[in-house]
């Protein structure tokens, strides 16, 4: 038989033994991995979830770029050389010539060409000379584009030559001395017509309005030649040019949105008399050119050709600024539009029941506004019930009321398809059922997408500008849905 004392002492040490296998619960671990499950749940919603984002309306408009390119159509005679020989300029160009204007010189020895060079090294520019050449630095910095160097190479050829030209007009004297000796072929030549000497050609001279094509703006094809990098020219080789006339043109391709502006503007100064005669006044639009920030007033029409719309400006003055240019870049200003500013993402339709103006009534005062309805009760006698209904638009034809608008007290619809309204003072009815679809977007102002009615009156690709201060539509500081897709009417967004 075993002691006593040995026997408790094994119990004691069973127990320590269980004691130290057996692990506490550990609630830290347990609440850790409910907030893991709860983020892991939190990040699925997240992304699984459609975004519903504010937008706060605010006043604006928009600044649309109105940007065009048009080709230069003037009254341009191309003057060919009589003779073959070596061509010296003395008109400067974009000057303003005559008939007893000395325009060029042939020497078809080359002797006077030598004394030029000879000379040229002696000649001193005046300040009007360099007024001119720094007036074409600044003209070319101001267009220049890196996407197009080979600008840089016709810019130096023109530097080249306005210098030549400018050397050519200081050395006259000297070539006449030079003739008094002898030994040299030399023939002045006056210019041909009164007008504006230019020293190029494009092929554009004979272009008229009735000829214009889409192919004509195709910068990438357009060649032009400048006449004075030539020395010898042969016979019959064209030699200068004279704008005879100051009145000029400038045609460019319209897109449809400007297109209708223009169509629009035009309208507006077209009259009909009593008679059935309609008289159609000049139309005036501002312009500003790229080049010099010059801004002009030219008449304005739309012309089509090839099924395509180009505006063509009429101008009758300036030519002489911009006779050097074929292609010129100009901005169309127009007086924008302000209202409130919107995205287009924000944009959704309706369904409201069309109902014919005449039919809309009031009750009480002007504000209450609604219809009268015919009802039926349940011995079969008719009655005229006066239902007040929110207008959401209305216009010379229609009213436009809400198909799912309940009566607060009811909770039944204030009208349905196929009710009957009764004309105030006749006996004519009109039928619920017409349908037509508004422009809005959804107000959340109280927590909950609320539809308001908008009037667009201009837009973009991203905005759209709508009219302030209109019936159930939208005031500044208004919140709105910025992505309309994204949520229902009367949804709770928080």
């Amino acid at each position: 038989m075993a002691a006593p004392g040995k026997k408790n002492g094994s119990n004691i040490i069973d127990y320590e033994k269980r004691k130290k296998g057996k692990r506490p619960f550990n609630i830290g671990l347990l609440f850790f991995g409910f907030i893991a499950v709860y983020l892991v749940v939190c990040v699925y919603l997240f992304f699984t979830s459609e975004h519903i984002s504010g937008y706060e309306v605010m006043a604006g408009n928009l600044a649309v770029d109105h940007h065009y390119t048009g080709i230069a159509l003037r009254t341009e005679r191309v003057c060919h050389a009589e003779k073959a020989g070596y061509v010296s300029y003395y008109a400067r160009e974009g000057e303003k010539v005559s008939v007893a204007s000395t325009v060029y010189t042939v020497d078809e020895s080359g002797r006077m060409v030598q004394v030029l060079k000879e000379n040229a090294k002696d000649m001193q520019l005046g300040d009007e000379d360099y007024t001119q050449i720094r007036s074409e630095i600044e003209a070319f910095l101001g267009s220049a584009s890196d996407m197009n160097f080979d600008q840089v190479y016709a810019f130096k050829t023109d530097v080249n030559a306005s210098v030549l030209d400018l050397m050519n007009q200081n050395m006259i004297e000297q070539l006449d001395t030079a003739m008094e000796g002898g030994g040299a072929v030399f023939t002045r030549y006056q210019a041909e017509a009164t007008g504006i000497v230019e020293y190029y050609i494009d092929g554009f001279e004979e272009a008229t309005l009735e000829s214009v094509s889409g192919s004509w703006f195709d910068q990438e094809n357009y060649e032009r030649t400048n006449l004075r990098a030539r020395e010898l020219t042969a016979a019959g080789d064209p030699v200068y040019k004279v704008i005879t006339d100051e009145k000029w043109h400038l045609v460019f391709p319209l897109d449809k949105e400007t297109e209708t502006y223009l169509l629009d503007e035009i309208s507006q100064n077209r009259t009909t008399a009593e008679d059935g005669n309609v008289t159609q006044y000049d139309t005036y639009i501002e312009i500003r050119f790229d080049k010099d920030k010059e801004t002009i007033w030219p008449t304005v029409k739309v012309e089509y050709r090839e099924g395509q719309a180009f505006g063509v400006l009429e101008f009758v003055n300036s030519m002489v600024r911009y006779a050097g240019e074929r292609y010129l870049d100009f901005e169309i200003l127009r007086n924008e539009t302000s209202g409130l500013k919107i995205p287009k993402t924000a944009v959704t339709e309706k369904e409201f029941y069309a109902i014919d103006a005449a039919y809309l009534t009031t009750s009480g005062s002007e504000e209450n506004k609604g219809f009268m309805k015919q009802t039926v009760s349940v011995d079969g006698n008719t009655a005229a019930e006066f239902v007040n209904c929110t207008i959401y638009y209305q216009d010379e034809e229609h009213v436009y009321v809400d198909p799912e608008e309940e009566d607060f007290s009811t909770s039944k619809k204030k009208l349905e398809s196929g009710d009957l309204l009764i004309k105030t003072d006749s006996s004519e009815y009109y039928q619920v059922g017409e349908t037509a679809k508004l422009k809005g977007v959804y107000n959340i102002n109280k927590g909950y997408t609320v539809f308001r009615q908008i009037q667009i009156l201009n837009e973009n690709e991203e905005y759209c500008i709508v009219k302030e201060g209109t019936s159930y539509g939208l005031s500044v500081y208004d919140h709105i849905v910025l992505n309309a897709d994204t949520v229902q009417e009367n949804e709770v967004i928080y």
